[in-house]
């Protein structure tokens, strides 16, 4: 590890504030004050930076998914809930979505870490996390297996079906959101090749 490492409380207030500012979008479009405007934000605390620039590569198990209120009181943002999952600044913003009625959100996570030596590297994941929004507190309800190194997702308008992409596999994941179940039916291959993660 190289001797001069940023501190991760130097970094919380720049990845906060990007993360803010990206995953707003996750919300709905018109806040209203007073009235429940929800955003996920995806805190990885596994990857530092050198003063060269350089990833480095921190032990796994300090991420958490916040779900921030952002309405009820537009000027003191609340955070809701801090839940323990692994996640990675390789692939969000794309990777958090929630339902437009907001009563779930779904957050893919592209790397999974590993063992090297003393130290760690990150290498592909396929889990999603799905998240009860309308729980108080909001909680995970399920976990799914989809796709390598979901790096891409999207629920519809109606808030029915949510495509996923998966970047080794070149593939396109199809799941339909009924009530609170989230189930994998159909992975489509795009054909040619993937891209490298």
């Amino acid at each position: 590890m190289p001797a001069a490492v940023f501190s991760l409380d130097r970094l919380k207030p720049f990845v906060a504030a990007a993360s803010l500012i990206v995953l707003a979008g996750c919300a709905a479009m018109n806040p209203s004050p007073g009235k429940r405007e929800l955003i996920v934000v995806g805190n990885d605390e596994k990857v530092n930076f050198s003063d060269a620039g350089a990833f480095v590569f921190l032990a796994p198990g300090k991420d958490t998914v916040s779900i921030i209120d952002i309405g009820t009181d537009p000027l003191a943002p609340r955070i809701l809930v801090n839940l323990p999952l692994m996640n990675s600044i390789f692939g969000p913003p794309v990777n958090l979505a929630i339902r437009p009625d907001q009563s779930l959100a779904l957050v893919a996570n592209s790397m999974d870490w590993q063992q090297d030596g003393a130290g760690w590297k990150p290498g592909f994941d396929n889990k999603l996390y799905v998240i009860d929004l309308a729980a108080n507190p909001p909680a995970l309800i399920d976990t799914v297996t989809v796709g390598k190194q979901p790096s891409g997702m999207s629920i519809n308008r109606a808030g029915n079906l949510a495509l996923i992409t998966n970047r080794p596999d070149n593939s396109i994941c199809r799941l339909p959101l009924a009530g609170q179940k989230v189930a994998l039916i159909d992975t489509v291959a795009m054909g040619g090749r993937g891209t490298p993660g």
